[in-house]
């Protein structure tokens, strides 16, 4: 039969008691134990870790045309490795139609001008000799009268006189005109298949122009879209250099120090945890600044060639050191 006791009358030497008051006590110790831990740890974290955000970063060549144009066909992704001469974007030069009107029109005057100058060359030609014959003629007509003064009166020397001068500065003004104008026939001529080149650059070059990759690398999310307009000199792509892939890691402003190059990391992601180094320390202007540090409080972490491949460009990740 079991005795049931209550009150006054427990039965202090129970096993049952001892038992359950040395779990209390224990589990009383534990969480007294765990908030001590976590203050600890809590306070004492920042003189033991040195820790912060990371990107995971790569050199980046922007790939741009020098002109406002539309975009017809994007051939990448993101993510895309492309190789030197790879197709990634093709582009229609915005103004084809305008600069073809314009270069038509210029090509009409130059080949009105080019007619204009070869028939005033071709009567300078024609007019040479005769001017020069009447140049000889008066020329001689002044001989004799020097020779015989007292053969005519002054008044029709005097007009003889003005028509050598004539004759002279006719002739002078031809023969400058040969002298001149096949040169310019020639410069014409020039700029008239000059604008010719032009239309056919135009014609072949301004309409599905095809933009390539010059270097090896992977193609970042900063990628334009079909149909976009972009402006000379607009990033239409970032094609980053994965051979060349680094953790840019930001320094806390509450750090005991800097870390040295070549101090051993480790790199936390998502999914995984990795082993780096410090490599060198990066400028202000340094990429993916979200807060105003002082300078050097960027720092480049490398990271095994092995492990490269598991990093995703543009990653967040957390990046720790321990000071001791």
């Amino acid at each position: 039969m079991r005795i049931f006791h209550s009150g006054d009358n427990v039965d202090q030497s129970d096993q049952r008691y001892k038992n359950s008051g040395r779990f209390v006590r224990v589990l009383y110790s534990l969480l007294v134990f765990a908030a001590i831990s976590y203050a600890v740890y809590f306070f004492g974290r920042p003189f033991l870790v040195l820790e912060g955000p990371g990107t995971v970063v790569a050199p980046a060549q922007e790939v741009a045309v020098g002109f406002l144009a539309n975009v017809a066909l994007v051939h990448v992704q993101p993510g895309d490795r492309v190789y030197p001469g790879a197709l990634l974007v093709t582009v229609n030069r915005a103004g084809r139609s305008e600069a073809l009107r314009d270069v038509g029109s210029a090509l009409v005057d130059r080949a009105q001008d080019v007619s204009e100058v070869r028939q005033s060359l071709a009567v300078a030609e024609r007019l040479a000799p005769t001017l020069e014959r009447r140049m000889q003629e008066m020329r001689e007509a002044l001989r004799q009268t020097d020779a015989q003064p007292d053969a005519i009166d002054l008044l029709t020397r005097a007009g003889l006189q003005r028509e050598y001068s004539d004759a002279r500065s006719d002739l002078e003004e031809n023969q400058a005109q040969l002298e001149h104008l096949p040169d310019l026939v020639s410069r014409l001529v020039d700029e008239r298949q000059r604008l010719q080149r032009r239309r056919s650059e135009i014609a072949a070059t301004w309409k599905n122009r095809l933009v390539v990759a010059n270097d090896v690398g992977t193609v970042g999310t900063e990628l334009v879209s079909e149909g976009d307009t972009v402006t000379a000199g607009e990033t239409m792509a970032r094609v980053f250099d994965h051979r060349q892939i680094y953790i840019l890691w930001e320094l806390p402003d509450d750090m005991l120090r800097l870390p040295y190059l070549g101090e051993a990391v480790t790199i936390e992601t998502a999914n995984m945890t990795i082993e780096g180094q410090v490599d060198r320390f990066a400028q202000q202007s340094g990429e993916n600044r979200t807060i105003n540090t002082n300078r050097g409080r960027l720092v480049y972490v490398s990271v095994d060639q092995a492990d490269v491949k598991r990093l995703a460009l543009k990653t967040s990740v957390i990046v720790r050191m321990g000071y001791l």
